[in-house]
């Protein structure tokens, strides 16, 4: 940083066009790419095109040339702001970077509810009634992800989709009740008016947009069209048969073609070791999931693999999850497909899977692994038996005393479950993310939203509703 800020008193203008990187070059002939992307004080905000890095400059360290045109596009750019928020009909945007931006403000503009908290990341969402319109159409899903400091890191909005499009379940435990009324026609004509609609509205204030290649993986690479602004950049996406989706990220991101950094194994080790909670009681369980709500569609599957991988220190979204998996209209995601088609990912990141199948699901089963802090992704039926008992159980135990007790009264009360038939219905993946021992519980989380982030759940009834499948995410 001190070597650049000395070498820009020299710095001459090459060429450059208004909005784009500017080449400026020293008396010795060396190069930089820089943007302008805002003001702190009088202070102007840089980005090196080289390693997206950005710093902040006094005007009189730049040539006269480039001070002017810099102070003519942050003018441009109050219009710019104007425009994009009236097309987008929030009060989103602003001179700041997107990553410099304070992702509870932008939550609060887009009137998003928390979605998680954690001491490694924050995540808000809002399922979006037919009302709701974002540059000019209807998204379904408005989610805004961002990282232990509460800088966002990326927003994603979709579109017509077909978990969400036509819709008829309900959430939580209600998704089970009704299905989608959607078709392969209706649901194409929908996305191809949603994609038409965003591409005018954007294309209104930013110009005609790029093309590029952006995912993480072979399984999520896809084409996107890209505007670039102000230290945002915008990606639309348009995938047959699955979405379209709207996303905003950092133009370093977006530069890198989505490729994320990947967290060193012995930082995520700690991590997880450091995220294990033991109570007094003998309650074992991993307080540092994030929760990902899958709302009113049949996306268990591709919910619960994002919190797993985001866990794991690898980003995820359930949408381009459920895609990758195959998922059927509604929902509906074969777990083995899904695993198999991210193998790959999660060793490009120093991660390994594993699964492995029980017939008799016990506590030594999941042990070894929740205490590594690894939650254990477990296939099971959710049904009402199961969900009352871990329901009710979950609420007597704020007041509970006497934990002796409190097994004894709890393997009473399993024994009316588990002498019913479990039908082969309500097909569900959860979390497996604590046990204890003394009282034979496990704690469940399932994907969906805050309220179920933790529910108790004698072995006994767990193992009455297993399908016998688990599967996990290694360090």
């Amino acid at each position: 940083m001190k070597a650049l800020l000395a070498l820009l008193p020299l710095l001459l203008p090459l060429h450059a066009a208004p909005g784009a990187w500017r080449t400026l070059t020293d008396a010795k002939g060396k190069e930089i790419k820089v943007r302008c992307e805002g003001k702190v004080g009088d202070r102007f905000v840089l980005r090196r095109q080289s390693d997206g890095k950005r710093f902040e400059v006094a005007p009189e360290r730049i040539p006269a040339a480039a001070r002017t045109a810099f102070e003519e596009e942050l003018a441009k750019s109050v219009g710019e702001i104007e425009a994009l928020n009236r097309g987008a009909g929030f009060e989103i945007f602003s001179d700041a970077a997107f990553e410099e931006r304070k992702a509870g403000e932008l939550a609060e503009a887009l009137a998003l509810r928390s979605e998680s908290k954690t001491r490694h990341s924050a995540s808000w969402r809002l399922y979006a009634d037919d009302g709701h319109r974002l540059f000019g159409a209807r998204p379904y899903s408005i989610a805004l992800y961002a990282d232990a400091e509460g800088r966002p890191t990326i927003f994603s909005a979709v579109y017509a989709n077909k978990g969400d499009f036509k819709s008829g379940a309900g959430s939580g435990e209600d998704h089970f009740k009704g299905g989608s009324e959607a078709d392969a026609a209706s649901l194409a004509k929908a996305m191809e008016a949603d994609e038409k609609t965003l591409e005018s509205s954007i294309s209104k204030v930013l110009g005609e947009p790029k093309t590029q290649r952006f995912g993480d993986s072979r399984a999520t690479r896809r084409t996107v069209r890209r505007w670039d602004w102000r230290g945002h950049s915008l990606l639309l996406s348009s995938e047959e048969g699955e979405y379209v989706s709207l996303s905003i990220v950092p133009p370093s991101l977006a530069e890198g073609g989505g490729k994320t950094e990947k967290v060193k194994d012995g930082e995520i080790r700690q991590r997880l070791l450091d995220d294990i909670v033991k109570e007094p009681n003998g309650d074992v369980f991993l307080g540092e999931i994030p929760m990902v709500d899958q709302g009113p569609k049949g996306y268990c599957v591709p919910a619960t693999f994002e919190r797993a991988l985001r866990t794991a220190g690898i980003e995820a979204d359930m949408y381009l999850l459920a895609m990758v998996g195959q998922s059927g209209m509604g929902g509906g995601t074969s777990v083995e497909f899904l695993l198999e088609e991210i193998r790959q990912q999660v060793r490009n990141k120093g991660r390994r899977t594993k699964d492995e199948s029980v017939k008799e699901l016990r506590i030594r089963d999941v042990k070894r692994y929740i205490d590594q802090g690894v939650p254990v992704m477990w296939t099971m039926r959710s049904l009402d038996p199961y969900n009352d008992m871990a329901n009710a159980n979950s609420a007597k135990r704020k007041g509970v005393d006497d934990w002796t007790a409190w097994a004894e009264e709890i393997a009473a009360a399993a024994e009316s479950v588990v002498e019913q038939p479990a039908e082969d219905a309500n097909h569900h993946v959860c979390m497996i993310v604590g046990y204890n021992e003394a009282t034979q519980e496990f704690a469940v989380s399932d994907s969906w939203g805050a309220s179920y982030e933790r529910r108790w759940v004698p072995v006994a009834v767990a193992n009455w509703a297993s399908a016998g499948g688990l599967f996990m995410i290694l360090p």
